[in-house]
């Protein structure tokens, strides 16, 4: 039999008294002695320090491995302040063509914790793949989050994790519902535009960034942002940037900015992974009673 929440919520909570320390699951401390201090020059006269992200572990091996590998200083990028490493030169190419993609859910805190309103420090071998996504999960003597995260109902489960993650003051995730990172930006920075102008997407400018419900969108262009603001309805992603094959099934699947169709002059974005293409599958079906799926579902999903 399956835990209630109200157990597994106790759970936690004995987890917390028990000393469970509660921080920024990216961030990790420095000391003069720890190796992520850097120097500036050979006086140490001034010095700083990088925020390393899942201390030190790729975040491109969990997606394309399926393992928690260690990364090497020598392959190491800056995203949003946050300093990650990797296997080679690669997987450094690879994250900087698309970094979102390889971030963590819900931060890099323990998609568990979150579900219970807290914020665990996970254990970054602890993690799932789910929907194209990190989760990580706390482990320690007592408690095993990820195991309790299976044993709980899925769809209740991550709506309480999103729920909270979206509560949370420094993250703009699920923003009215919508399918956004937690920097704020949209479709990975993919031009919304370029779907329709070049019949491709195309990698948007950061100088070109308009905001529309709560979103921000990077444009390539000065004329891109002109098109945009004078309909930007036409141009937004529809089912909120979800896939909207995911929710013709009622769930909310994170999507491949490349996969996407343009159908009565909008656009819709598909999740491609190793398990599912729904691309392929939309175009299986009658693409008339998916539209009315997709919309009545991401109408209850969005209050609209």
């Amino acid at each position: 039999m399956k835990p209630t929440f109200t157990t597994i919520s106790l759970i936690a909570s004995i987890a917390l008294l028990g000393g469970m320390e509660v921080a920024c699951a990216q961030v990790q401390p420095v000391t003069d002695q720890d190796p992520m201090v850097l120097h500036q020059n050979e006086s140490n006269e001034n010095r700083y320090a990088i925020s390393l992200g899942l201390s030190g572990y790729s975040p491109v091996s969990y997606i394309e491995n399926n393992q928690a590998e260690p990364g090497s200083p020598l392959f190491s990028a800056e995203h949003a302040g946050i300093t990650y490493f990797f296997v080679n030169e690669r997987q450094l190419r690879t994250f900087n063509q698309n970094p979102e993609k390889f971030l963590p859910a819900f931060g890099g805190y323990c998609a568990f914790g979150c579900s219970v309103d807290s914020k665990f420090i996970p254990d970054p071998t602890n993690f799932e793949v789910i929907d194209g996504r990190t989760h990580l999960f706390l482990k320690n003597a007592n408690l095993d989050a990820r195991s309790l995260w299976n044993d709980a109902d899925k769809h209740e489960v991550r709506e309480k994790a999103e729920r909270f993650w979206m509560s949370q003051s420094k993250s703009k995730a699920y923003i009215n519902g919508r399918n956004v990172p937690a920097s704020g930006i949209g479709l990975d920075g993919f031009s919304p535009v370029s779907y329709f102008t070049a019949g491709i997407p195309q990698k948007g400018d950061p100088r070109f960034a308009v905001e529309h419900n709560g979103v921000t969108y990077y444009l390539t262009s000065a004329s891109q942002v002109e098109i945009f603001t004078q309909d930007p309805s036409r141009y937004e992603p529809q089912c909120g940037g979800w896939c909207a094959f995911g929710m013709t099934v009622e769930d909310k699947f994170p999507i491949d900015p490349t996969k996407y169709r343009i159908i009565d002059d909008r656009l819709y974005l598909f999740l491609n992974n190793e398990e599912i293409n729904a691309f392929d599958l939309w175009g299986q079906s009658d693409q008339r009673e998916l539209l009315r799926k997709a919309h009545d579902q991401w109408s209850e999903v969005s209050g609209q």
